[in-house]
């Protein structure tokens, strides 16, 4: 059988179903690939910060991730004896009106993910993997392993870190030195357990073996272990060795082992995350440590940053040279957040005296370093707030929702008119409170919720609006 679409999505994982909701949301037809028949039963991912959460509120499935996540009230670095050396208290909201870090378990919100992109007309072709690829100036075409191709404008590789789209574009991955063997457990709580485990994070900074304690969703919680020199991998996954790395947290008595796996953490990003009418988003683009949490919400924020722009090329909203701010906004961001990742594992070993790495306690949880922002793409940098996300306003929010794919302008000035430069891209103006922008005239909002200027008057609200014109 022969498909034909606007976007082709190769892999139905959290990443890639979450960019199929959003493409739909925005009238832009998609059919998934993916060679799994079912949504993956095990646990991976673990945590979404609140950016990610708005993006789920945003588009209609909040109700759903308030049920199957857990607020996480904080992370901390401890020694062997619990004892916190340093770590940060978690408020109960953020910037995004909503817990600042959640847990979740990855089995429920992947199948509801799918459920959700199925249910707004994205085609899923399950049992199904991509066998080659035809590269056209105005069409790529797939054909699968059963035979049947699929033809669309254009191609996203959410397929993983052994991702075949990458490999078959001679996409390459820059290795940025971070490579650690660690042993992951997850465990489901019995209902009548009697066991007391930490609320918080915990990076458990022991000399003999270095633990990352996850607290979870409900009854689930996780373990992960380093493995050190001359053990044996196979031992260690067997039903007591992981009883005995689990010994002195619960015992068989508490909870069931529900995965064990052996991972090579290590740190790597790929340099371009497109060629041409094909894309690269989540592990096929980037992958990193789990310390800091950030694998799947860096693939959602891909999801949420390419959606849009291809929305607005497919309807004619802007030029094709759009979608070339895809790497130049997402490859330095995501390369900053897969070092901090990176960092954050070191500094474990360094505050367990293990090995010094001349790192300061700022990479740790609660640190002063720098997050991450978009100094290059469609920004106008030289403001605070350019380049992140505008922390929550519900009418801009609501606007921005409304709007489907479109700019909002934020301003505190009532006379304030959208400059002709961003007529065909701007739908609304709302008037915010002046601390909302700094006591700034106007802030332009784009769709994915981030902001792209900040002016301080009329003139130069012109001014930065012509500059975003060049790549509309």
């Amino acid at each position: 059988m022969n498909y034909s679409t606007d976007v082709a999505i190769v892999g139905g994982g959290p990443v890639g179903s979450l960019l199929a909701v959003l493409l739909r949301d925005m009238d832009v037809d998609v059919v998934v690939i993916e060679r799994d028949l079912e949504p993956y039963q095990l646990p991976r991912a673990i945590v979404m910060d609140d950016e990610i959460q708005r993006l789920f509120h945003q588009h209609g499935m909040g109700a759903q991730i308030s049920q199957m996540t857990t607020a996480l009230p904080g992370a901390d670095f401890v020694d062997t004896e619990g004892n916190k050396i340093l770590g940060v208290d978690i408020p109960p909201t953020g910037s995004q009106g909503l817990p600042p870090v959640v847990c979740h378990y990855q089995p429920d919100l992947d199948a509801m993910v799918q459920a959700q992109a199925e249910s707004r007309g994205s085609i899923f072709l399950r049992g199904r993997r991509a066998e080659t690829l035809e590269v056209h100036p105005d069409r790529v075409i797939l054909t699968l392993d059963d035979e049947s191709t699929v033809e669309s404008r254009w191609l996203v590789g959410c397929d993983g870190a052994s991702s075949w789209t990458r490999r078959t574009m001679g996409l390459s991955l820059e290795d940025l030195r971070f490579d650690q063997q660690w042993l992951v457990v997850d465990v489901e709580l019995h209902e009548n357990h009697e066991v007391t485990l930490p609320l918080v994070l915990q990076q458990v900074c022991d000399p003999r073996r270095p633990v990352t304690f996850v607290p979870g969703h409900a009854r689930y919680r996780r373990w992960e272990f380093q493995i050190q020199p001359g053990e044996d991998v196979d031992d260690l996954l067997e039903p007591d060795g992981l009883w005995s790395l689990l010994d002195g947290w619960l015992t068989p008595d508490d909870a069931k082992i529900i995965r064990s796996a052996a991972y090579r953490f290590h740190a790597v990003v790929a340099p371009l995350m497109q060629s041409g009418p094909v894309f690269l988003a989540g592990d096929s683009g980037h992958q990193m440590p789990p310390f800091l949490g950030q694998g799947l919400n860096s693939g959602s924020r891909d999801a949420a940053n390419l959606a849009w722009k291809l929305a607005f090329v497919h309807h004619g909203r802007a030029r094709e040279r759009l979608l070339e701010t895809y790497s130049l906004e997402r490859v330095p961001h995501v390369r900053s957040t897969v070092e901090h990742a990176a960092d954050l594992g070191r500094l474990i070993d360094q505050l367990a005296g293990r090995e010094s790495h001349g790192l300061d306690h700022d990479s740790g949880y609660g640190g002063e370093r720098p997050q991450p922002l978009f100094e290059a793409g469609l920004v106008v940098p030289g403001h605070r707030r350019v380049g992140r996300p505008l922390p929550y306003q519900r009418d801009i929010y609501d606007s921005l929702r409304a709007g489907g794919a479109s700019f909002v302008i934020a301003t505190t000035d009532q006379s304030c008119v959208i400059p002709d430069a961003l007529l065909p891209w701007a739908s609304r103006i709302v008037e915010v409170d002046g601390d909302v922008i700094d006591n700034s005239y106007a802030a332009i909002i784009r769709p994915d919720g981030y902001v792209a200027a900040v002016a301080q008057d009329r003139y130069e609200f012109e001014t930065v609006s012509a500059q975003l014109k060049e790549w509309l």
